[in-house]
């Protein structure tokens, strides 16, 4: 059973001694390193910490970043023979394939996903969070940070990246309550704070603090989705001007969130609060978050969650190495970063645009039952299928008393991305529900319990959805 928050800092200890075994073999070993890691924020945050603190150790290194790691990756991997690989955000769920095309070599695992699989190996050194009893509030950036803080003490300051991991993983739904990082998290937090690299303040959640408009800013936001003004700038205009909020300054430039003074960010948020309450939006108030300023970072990459949505960027345009060089301070990457962000947020709100389409027009597109099935086909990207879904369930756009799931075909696969509304049954655990749906047409699934994906052959989509629905009514019925 996965260990309560509150167990979470007991348990730490537990991966901490398999972090230091890890730590011992790679100072010791002379030779160069294999570094593999996913594509998304949390998966290049995971990088940029470990090729940081290999080369702080002086150590040589290859890195690659992937979107799965396939078996044929797995296998050119082995073909490589590195006498040492660290694979981190993932690996726990491809330990077989691991232990068949990777020979004679010490292999570190640092992963916060399901286990699949055993380690049979003496030469692998698995650090998983959930297998040393700490629950989902850790990433694996922050996994990868414990590894960091057991090489060397020093490198506490790769917080802030871990801290950014964890944020890109909230995109998931992994977040508190209070829209806050809580848990192993939290922990890390303290970490980033007393190494001056973060501030903490609490503020709106919009997109864009410090360099968009404000106007744009409020246009453009899906979460908090704020009827009549999210998508509407003459509904944006409109609101600022009744709220005596001006958009520009005495020079004529455009003002930014963090430009308003205390007086008209109480002024906008009791705005927004209210276009929610008459939107009949659940939780009007559920504006506010933590803000996590990074201190040594200018501009629109001071915002971590900006940041974190920078990375996932560059990821899921394929451009994953641009991140890593964004984490390492690299000073050429800023200008591509820029493009890459405008590219990556036109496609998600073309995407939830679509979706939502879909949804007013009751199409053929999206099936209601006991969940909500978006058939997206090629019609979004699977790279950013899950962002989506994350965005249309904290919009309301779908009922919120059903779990919500989309699925982007590509080839002869589609990727399949689920979400749980705030109203579901508490009784449904998507990570578990996936996990059988998909082995049940010959795929993989898994995640968290509120938000997994899984891969499936695209000609047994229906089959997974009929197993799925089953599987709700079963847990209705039981509950009722």
């Amino acid at each position: 059973m996965a260990a309560t928050k509150d167990e979470d800092v007991e348990m730490i200890g537990n991966i901490v001694d398999i972090a230091k075994t890890a730590a011992k073999a790679i100072k010791e070993y002379g030779g160069t390193i294999r570094l593999a890691s996913h594509y998304d924020a949390d998966g290049i945050s995971s990088a940029a910490i470990i090729a940081l603190a290999l080369h702080r150790l002086g150590k040589r290194f290859r890195l690659s970043l992937f979107r799965q790691l396939e078996e044929n990756y797995i296998k050119d991997l082995g073909s490589e023979k590195c006498g040492m690989y660290i694979i981190t955000d993932m690996g726990s769920g491809q330990l077989k394939n691991i232990q068949k095309y990777i020979k004679d070599a010490t292999i570190i695992i640092c992963d916060h996903h399901q286990k699949q699989g055993k380690v049979e190996r003496e030469d692998i050194i698995h650090l998983n969070s959930l297998e040393a009893g700490i629950g989902e509030n850790i990433s694996g950036s922050g996994v990868s940070y414990i590894l960091a803080r057991a090489i060397d003490d020093d490198n506490a300051d790769l917080s802030q990246l871990a801290i950014v991991g964890a944020i890109g993983d909230s995109q998931i739904d992994s977040i508190g309550k209070k829209w806050g990082l809580v848990g192993m998290n939290r922990e890390i937090l303290k970490d980033a704070e007393n190494s001056g690299k973060i501030r903490i303040t609490r503020g709106i959640r919009l997109w864009g603090r410090y360099t968009r408009p404000l106007h744009k800013a409020l246009e453009y936001t899906m979460d908090p989705f704020i009827p009549g003004i999210s998508g509407s700038e003459d509904g944006t205009l409109r609101l600022l001007n009744e709220l005596g909020i001006p958009v520009k300054n005495s020079a004529g430039k455009w003002r930014t969130l963090a430009d308003l003074s205390e007086d008209e960010q109480k002024k906008l948020a009791g705005g927004i609060i209210i276009a929610r309450i008459n939107g009949r939006k659940d939780n009007p108030d559920e504006i506010f978050g933590d803000v996590y300023e990074l201190l040594d970072r200018n501009d629109e990459f001071r915002d971590a969650s900006e940041f974190a949505t920078m990375l996932n960027s560059c990821g899921k345009t394929g451009k994953a190495d641009l991140g890593v060089r964004l984490c390492i301070n690299d000073a050429t990457a800023a200008d591509e970063v820029r493009k890459t962000i405008s590219e990556y947020r036109r496609m998600i709100s073309a995407s939830v645009k679509w979706v939502q389409e879909q949804i007013e027009k009751r199409s053929d597109n999206v099936i209601f039952g006991e969940g909500v099935y978006v058939i997206a086909g090629s019609n979004i990207p699977e790279d950013i299928i899950s962002n989506v879904m994350s965005i249309v369930n904290h919009s309301g756009m779908a009922p919120k008393d059903k779990p919500l799931f989309g699925f982007a075909s590509q080839d002869t696969t589609t990727k399949v991305s689920a979400r749980l509304g705030k109203g579901s049954k508490k009784s449904i655990n998507l990570k578990e529900l996936l996990s059988i749906a998909a082995k049940s047409c010959g795929g993989e699934g898994g995640g968290h319990e509120m938000a997994a994906g899984a891969r499936i052959p695209s000609d047994c989509m229906q089959k997974f959805i009929t197993f799925i629905e089953n599987e709700l009514k079963q847990i209705k019925n039981t509950q009722n």
